[in-house]
């Protein structure tokens, strides 16, 4: 990796002061959602997150050759036994995480400590062969991936599969879809209640994978478990719990999180 890290200058050179890459929305995003901090304070979040966003896409395009064995060394996990302990019993779980640190890498790397399939619900690129190239290079480290539109059929269709269901949830809602109101990082922020609907709709227990980032290259993830059923009807207690970890993991490593992301484009009065 070394040779690969020694892009990650450049590449945040170009991308931060040249390109600009999404700077203002980013700018905007740690103002409003960290009010006390002083601009200076705001600018080092800023910065630090171009550094890791840089460090964090060369590292995925790694993936399309790195062998699942050389994966493995990057990530370690801790108290594996929360998520083991309901596979071993056959009870499929759901996996939430969110854009911050390297998803994609712990996301992998947990497919090779597993001894159930691990699936990931995505949502397709845009560009053809561009999808088909990262699905061929995802099928190496024993990961399912699963559109987000068609998750539902394929959930139905593996019911009796027990296997571990990872969603990357904290992106922003479209317009047309349901969503869980709640406020975030001081902001009134939508969220999309796929997660929710799939925990109710198959009874799965729901884990939080939380992500940190220990060294260049390296990441430790731990478990959390968010819920278990029975759940009560018409509560967003799933939703709240998971939005509540994401933000203590943001204000633990401001810098780790994807601010680059239109989390906050759309207000409430767009939903109603």
């Amino acid at each position: 990796m070394s040779w690969l890290y020694r892009l990650s200058g450049p590449f945040y050179l170009l991308l931060f002061y040249f390109l600009r890459f999404r700077k203002k929305i980013a700018k905007d995003n740690i103002c409003r959602s960290f009010p006390d901090l002083t601009p200076a304070q705001q600018s080092g979040v800023l910065k630090n997150c171009y550094r890791n966003l840089c460090e964090v896409a060369l590292e995925i395009t790694r993936c399309l050759s790195m062998h699942p064995s050389e994966l493995r060394r990057h990530v370690t996990f801790t108290n594996l036994e929360i998520i083991h302990d309901p596979l071993q019993h056959n009870q499929t779980i759901l996996l939430a995480t969110a854009h911050h640190c390297n998803p994609v890498w712990a996301i992998l790397a947990l497919g090779q400590v597993l001894e159930t399939p691990l699936d990931g619900i995505y949502k397709p690129l845009h560009v053809t062969w561009l999808d088909e190239l990262v699905l061929k290079s995802l099928s190496r480290f024993k990961l399912m991936p699963v559109a987000a539109k068609t998750c539902t059929a394929d959930l139905i269709r593996r019911a009796t599969t027990t296997r571990a269901i990872a969603i990357v949830a904290d992106q922003a809602p479209r317009r047309r879809d349901k969503v869980y109101w709640t406020t975030f990082m001081h902001q009134e922020t939508p969220f999309f209640l796929g997660l929710e609907k799939i925990a109710r709709l198959f009874k799965y227990p729901v884990f939080y994978m939380d992500i940190k980032r220990i060294g260049r290259g390296q990441y430790e993830a731990s478990f959390l478990e968010l819920a278990s059923p029975p759940y009560e009807k018409d509560s967003h207690s799933i939703s709240e719990r998971y939005v509540r970890a994401v933000e203590r993991q943001i204000l633990q490593s401001p810098h780790d999180w994807l601010w680059t992301h239109r989390r906050w484009k759309k207000k409430k009065s767009l939903y109603d």
